[in-house]
């Protein structure tokens, strides 16, 4: 079964401080990986960028936001980074 992990303290200050309707989304998001691992995800809610870096795609009214993480052994998820587009 697969898990999903933020990297550290400041990563989660990253998470909170994304607007609360982002932040559910994330949840669902984490949920979904966790239940159907990353293949099931797919898009619209995950894309791979480049190698082992993939991104959470989240959205809100009139923002555009992304969790970058990548995957580790044992089928773990780790959030590196939240940020607004």
């Amino acid at each position: 079964m697969w898990s999903v992990h933020i990297l550290n303290e400041t990563v989660e200050r990253e998470l909170y401080s994304l607007p609360e309707e982002m932040q559910a989304r994330f949840l669902c998001i984490a949920e979904l990986i966790e239940h159907y691992g990353l293949t099931k995800g797919g898009m619209p809610h995950v894309r791979q960028v480049q190698g082992k870096l993939w991104e959470i795609r989240l959205s809100a009214k009139d923002q555009i936001g992304r969790g970058l993480y990548v995957t580790t052994s044992g089928q773990r998820v780790v959030v590196l980074r939240f940020f607004i587009k």
